[in-house]
């Protein structure tokens, strides 16, 4: 397969008429919400710079991408968080994920504070109807879900990742799947990408005269790596690897359903009216590495604070009317989108954001880069750790500390790598011991963000039960705290109690059992015994009394003498 080195090259600051709206749009009062232009944000899911045709990319088909893109201002150098949810709170909020609470995809630290102000309250609050479908990965349960944070229509899927050992229904997939619509379970029929924008273009062509903003999030091409072999065989046929060819094809209907969603705001009258705004969440995925492929000879896979685990494709269409710039090599990151699309919008933008508009970047081709640091960190665990594989760019230059993703960690087995980006994008060619000064003024850079992402503490939002918002409740083992996503793993839920009373608590397995097992539910200090009997795949622990307040609460069966925690658990209160 082909693999070149470099990059293709593009006409840089090329002009093309952009961003009538940003001079259109002057109020900010509920009042002029009709002025205001719609938004689309599509957000994919394990889709790297390189997984687009419009970055160059010769095998992969993604024509209305391409096209989009062709018409829009295309951000070059862009990044995101290495894994999913640290991306989508960043995105969402234009604060660094450490200071939202969100540092991982799993173990109860990957549900966002609802402390933290969304770009969907925010453009609620302005008069526009909100709607998200798709990959949400934030909570799916009170106070967290995507229904507590601004959107007014929400049909999502539960935890990262349709099909996974934490979903409640066996045999879940990403066929005729089971989705969490307003935040109720119901079954679709269809491919659920599919279904997503089927209800993404309801919401856009729904009668009113407010504007709209759609979180149009689609959970692919994350794996599994399922879809139609219509889409994948072309791929197959090209001698790409099964994987690959799967992988190619997820992004292939994605592109697709772009392209239905387009052609329903071109049918409401709103095309002339409507901001697009495309992003990745993370870098390339690694399951589909069976061959050599084009990846714009950057260096890694997600997970990794390396260029392709964060460097992401975006861009930013506005409808025509101002010269702007069709590509922008100048870094930008999650964060800015927030506030780049409130300007648009005329939204005021939030205190304490970390992001920043990048509209003067789209508007003037002499414009300054952002003066500023940007910082990377992701690592297993529950809180936050110094030195834990990090990475800080402040151009030219790049420093990475790649110990400590998964693995236990001591700051004694910190390594520091320095890349000049400018002539190294590819990251082949460490510079720290030449240059010791910058590896330590950049790691003094570091020291100064973290302490600020960590000065308010860190604690785990905790769940809500017993509050008519959400009822009954359903613990997933994505939530929590501390534990694995498969059969045999334990783990524990942090649990805030919103209103005293009697509760009924349902364990559930996920396969019938082949004999008598006893179980365990610990509620704080208190212990409850009883048992699954034969062929049952549910404990139900009836007039449990549940003080108001804070609550541990776990629960195992015990198999061929081991303990194993539950698939999920119902609370529901029943007086």
């Amino acid at each position: 397969m082909r693999t070149p080195q470099t990059r293709p090259t593009y006409g840089v600051h090329a002009p093309r008429h952009l961003l009538s709206l940003l001079l259109a749009i002057t109020c900010a009062s509920v009042a002029c919400a009709a002025d205001k232009p719609n938004v689309i944000l599509i957000l994919t899911d394990d889709q790297g710079y390189s997984d687009v045709g419009y970055n160059g990319n010769p095998l992969l088909k993604t024509p209305v991408l391409d096209e989009l893109a062709s018409r829009s201002t295309v951000f070059d150098r862009f990044y995101a968080s290495p894994v999913c949810s640290p991306t989508r709170a960043g995105l969402l909020t234009g604060r660094y994920a450490y200071r939202t609470g969100v540092t991982n995809t799993q173990a109860g630290i990957s549900i966002l504070r609802p402390s933290e102000t969304t770009i969907a309250e925010a453009l609620k609050a302005h008069g526009y109807r909100t709607g998200i479908f798709g990959k949400w990965h934030l909570g799916d349960n009170a106070p967290a879900r995507p229904l507590d944070q601004g959107f007014d229509r929400s049909l999502t899927h539960v935890g990262g990742m349709i099909g996974m050992p934490y979903n409640p229904q066996d045999g879940n997939s990403y066929f005729n799947a089971i989705l969490l619509d307003n935040g109720v379970d119901r079954r679709f029929k269809g491919y659920c990408v599919d279904v997503f924008a089927d209800a993404a273009i309801d919401f856009v062509q729904a009668p009113g005269d407010k504007p709209f903003f759609v979180m149009f999030a689609p959970n692919t091409p994350h794996h599994p790596l399922t879809v139609a072999d219509r889409y994948a065989d072309p791929y197959r046929a090209a001698g790409l690897s099964e994987e690959t060819a799967r992988y190619y094809g997820m992004i292939t209907n994605l592109d697709a359903n772009v392209g239905r969603i387009m052609a329903a705001v071109e049918e409401a009258g709103q095309a002339e009216n409507t901001i697009v705004l495309f992003v990745g969440d993370n870098g390339t995925s690694s399951l589909h590495q069976q061959e050599d492929l084009w990846e714009a000879g950057l260096r890694s896979r997600k997970s990794y604070v390396y260029e392709n685990g964060i460097r992401v494709p975006m861009f930013l269409h506005v409808p025509t009317g101002v010269d702007g710039v069709s590509r922008v090599e100048a870094p930008g990151m999650v964060e800015d989108i927030m506030p780049t699309l409130l300007e648009l919008c005329g939204v005021q933008t939030p205190d304490g954001l970390d992001g920043r508009s990048l509209v003067p970047l789209m508007t003037d081709a002499d414009a300054q880069p952002i003066d500023r640091a940007m910082f990377f960190q992701f690592h297993r665990g529950v809180a936050p750790e110094r030195y834990r594989h990090f990475a800080v760019m402040n151009d030219p230059y790049k420093l990475v500390q790649p110990v400590g993703r998964k693995d236990a960690f001591e700051p004694s087995e910190a390594r520091y790598e320095l890349y000049h980006l400018a002539d190294d994008p590819f990251e082949k060619h460490d510079l720290a011991e030449q240059h010791p000064k910058i590896v330590q003024r950049m790691i003094s850079e570091y020291d100064v963000w973290f302490d600020s992402v960590t000065a308010d503490g860190f604690e785990l939002v905790r769940t809500w039960i017993g509050h008519e918002r959400n009822t009954p409740v359903t613990l997933t083992r994505q939530d929590w705290e501390g534990a694995g996503l498969f059969d045999g793993d334990l783990g524990a839920y942090q649990l805030d109690v919103r209103a005293s009373g009697t509760y009924r608590i349902t364990c559930r397995w996920g396969h019938l059992l082949d004999r008598t097992h006893p179980v365990t539910l610990r509620l704080n200090d208190r212990v409850l015994e009883r048992e699954i009997l034969y062929a049952e795949s549910e404990c139900r622990f009836d007039a449990v009394e549940l003080e108001e307040g804070p609550l541990r609460l776990e629960a195992w069966v015990e198999i061929d003498g081991a303990n194993a925690g539950f698939r999920y658990i119902e609370v529901e209160r029943i007086d």
